[in-house]
């Protein structure tokens, strides 16, 4: 579902205006600091309902105002189907639009109101917009999923499986409220609640390892073939997934396992085992790759997994994403970059940044759109 156009207001530093973006790539243009990350964390908000860059709302909104508001048109499905299944990479500019609208109020007691409707159907849950606009973002943060702690490398994971499948947001939801009142048992010293709690945690936990050993192993092909292809490097690298509950495969098995932990939770007051503490390790011929590789592979490596992620995504549900492509190609020498744009995968739309003294002029096509951005302004070439 590509977006025709998209407004803001009062958005960051972007000026008041709508953009049409109706193309099926789209380059903007622009020294540091100017806007184009904010326009590519606009489009983000429609898809998600949150940033991609803060976790703070009220940062959203232009210095000295007190509202925000961003709102894009995009293309009905019937359109998007009508469009992939012609091959035709053209995005049709008359057929019916939907509408995605995000605004943020802030407010000193309520901590501010945000509101989010699709069609004008007000949206109560974030991850009924999961399926809806299909996106994901390339960014210098990405490095994290390979060189940072190991909740980064479960947080990709868990956006990997919960954009084809977003009831596994339920499930992830489901067992941290567990956990929660698990750690509040464990401070309180109520022993006598956490047979519920392990149980409970068990069940859930269970079902999100499963989950998770079978993505792996599907992602694994993917992924191996794509970082082959994108580095030029033949050694074998995969994703090798590492259970806290290791050699568990059933309630009781794990209730056994927290039931030997009972001691040393009580005295760290929290749950020290499960599916919270799990480790996804990158191998290169049995060695992790994060230890021994440079900073450029570690960068092309996080870039090879958003490709991977996309790739997935549509293997499993035959839908294409957006792509937000944020100066991700800038640290890639030519033949790398190259390789990459080659590799990635089928997209509904693919939005890219660029500094002005980068070669880009050399990956426009003829349908490529382009936009130079100043000051918050954006203007058409």
């Amino acid at each position: 579902m590509g977006f025709r156009s998209i407004r803001t207001f009062q958005f960051r530093n972007l000026a008041d205006a709508e953009t049409v973006i109706a193309g099926p790539e789209v380059f903007f243009v622009g020294e540091n600091g100017q806007g184009k990350t904010n326009i590519l964390e606009a489009i983000y908000l429609l898809c998600f309902g949150t940033s991609f860059r803060t976790h703070t709302d009220s940062l959203l909104i232009h210095h000295g105002a007190s509202e925000m508001a961003v709102e894009g048109r995009f293309a009905a499905a019937d359109a998007t189907e009508a469009r992939a299944a012609s091959g035709s990479r053209e995005m049709d500019s008359h057929g019916p639009d939907n509408r995605v609208l995000f605004k943020y109020q802030a407010g000193a007691r309520s901590g501010g109101k945000k509101e989010i409707r699709v069609n004008e159907k007000l949206i109560k849950d974030r991850k009924e917009l999961v399926s809806n606009i299909p996106c994901i973002i390339f960014s210098h943060e990405d490095i994290s999923f390979v060189s940072g702690p190991p909740e980064r490398r479960r947080w990709f994971f868990n956006q990997t499986m919960s954009l084809y499948e977003p009831l596994f947001i339920d499930l992830t939801r489901r067992y941290h409220k567990i956990v929660k009142l698990r750690n509040l048992a464990l401070k309180e010293r109520r022993q006598e609640l956490l047979e519920i709690y392990d149980t409970q945690l068990a069940e859930t936990g269970l079902e999100i390892v499963l989950r998770r050993e079978r993505t792996t192993r599907e992602f694994n092909r993917t992924f191996e073939r794509l970082f082959r292809d994108i580095s030029g490097i033949e050694e074998e690298l995969s994703v090798h997934y590492h259970p806290s509950w290791r050699g568990c495969e059933t309630v009781e098995q794990v209730k056994g396992k927290l039931a030997e932990k009972a001691n040393f939770d009580f005295e760290m007051g929290t749950t020290t085992t499960g599916p919270h503490r799990d480790r996804f390790v990158f191998t290169l011929e049995r060695r992790n790759f994060a230890r021994i590789a440079s900073t450029g592979q570690l960068r092309l490596m996080s870039l090879i997994l958003r490709v991977a992620q996309a790739s997935y995504y549509t293997e499993k549900t035959g839908r294409r994403p957006v792509l937000l492509l944020d100066d991700v190609l800038l640290e890639l020498d030519m033949a790398r970059r190259e390789r990459f744009l080659h590799c990635l995968p089928d997209a509904d739309q693919r939005f890219f940044t660029f500094l002005p003294d980068e070669q880009y002029r050399r990956f426009v096509a003829a349908d490529t759109v382009m936009y130079k951005v100043e000051k918050g302004v954006i203007i058409r070439q």
